[in-house]
């Protein structure tokens, strides 16, 4: 459903590719017949190394992180990078998360009916939940960036009417810049309510959690960096900033980008030293329509 970017955007639910024999996953979480896992508790590792947290505004269209600019507008969304280094079964790896808050003042909700509802598109009114007053309710967030579970009831995107494809979703991909041989990128595509929330298209929820994504670290390397990639796999008509990499992501782009840097100390441990909201070098590389008929789950 393309028309509904200008929102429904961000977060990730994971589905992760097997790295390393299964040494760098995605953490599973579990399955309620036909309900969405709602209660999402944070990973936590045996022995913890270290905890590194960044918050970055969620603008859309998308701007360059620093450009002054974009403090004249408050931005659609917070989003959160959590960051925890440690050992798992001997393994030492590095956890990825993002959380995304969507400011929920009633300014806001009217600047969510007034720039979201679509209504030249006459199927909106089979996707979206209006009131007596003909306003648009708050979406569920999580709904609105999940790619797995069944189209229109556990998450907003299906097949779009008009373009015949399936791509209202955000994802995040993780995957070293360095050091090539630890291993190939991590997806997350399914995003979470907060422990006690639901997710269906009715219900007002705020907050969307992604999927726990680990990266392993082989103990032979010393240091390295780390790329994460929050995008959203349709902008419409809208362009990413003229700095960011062309290539799309499915009929998207790059909602925001990370270098994570990290070394190991010299007791063994996992030390994470900074992490820089830049301009992305380059895309993902992800295949997306090929890895969601790979991956997706009640697509």
């Amino acid at each position: 459903m393309g028309p509904n970017f200008a929102f429904h955007i961000f977060g990730c639910a994971v589905v992760a590719s097997c790295l390393l024999g299964g040494c760098s996953n995605t953490v599973p979480q579990p399955k309620r017949d036909l309900m969405v896992e709602a209660d999402h508790e944070t990973f936590e590792f045996a022995n913890r190394d270290d905890v590194m947290e960044t918050s970055f505004p969620i603008d859309w269209p998308p701007t360059v992180p620093g450009d002054s600019t974009r403090n004249r507008r408050a931005p659609l969304l917070n989003g959160k990078l959590m960051l925890t280094a440690g050992s798992v079964s001997g393994d030492q790896k590095v956890n990825v998360r993002i959380e995304i808050i969507r400011p929920s003042s009633e300014p806001d909700r009217e600047r969510w009916n007034r720039s979201l509802r679509f209504p030249e598109y006459d199927w909106m009114s089979r996707v979206r939940t209006w009131d007596r007053d003909e306003q648009w309710l708050w979406p569920n967030l999580p709904f609105l960036l999940r790619a797995n579970g069944i189209p229109r009831h556990q998450r907003y995107g299906g097949v779009d009417p008009g373009k015949g494809v399936d791509n209202d979703f955000a994802g995040i991909v993780v995957k070293p810049l360095s050091n090539d041989e630890i291993a190939p990128a991590l997806v997350a595509v399914d995003w979470h309510p907060p422990v006690g929330e639901s997710v269906n298209k009715k219900s007002i929820v705020h907050k969307a959690i992604s999927d726990d994504l680990q990266l392993c670290l082989p103990k032979k390397i010393n240091n390295g960096e780390l790329g994460v990639w929050l995008i959203y796999a349709d902008f419409l008509n809208f362009q990413p900033p003229k700095s960011w990499p062309m290539e799309p992501e499915y009929d998207g782009g790059i909602l925001s980008y990370f270098v994570v840097k990290w070394r190991r100390t010299s007791d063994g441990k996992i030390k994470l030293i900074g992490v820089e909201n830049t301009i992305p070098p380059k895309s993902t590389g992800v295949n997306w329509q090929q890895w969601l008929s790979e991956n997706q789950v009640g697509g």
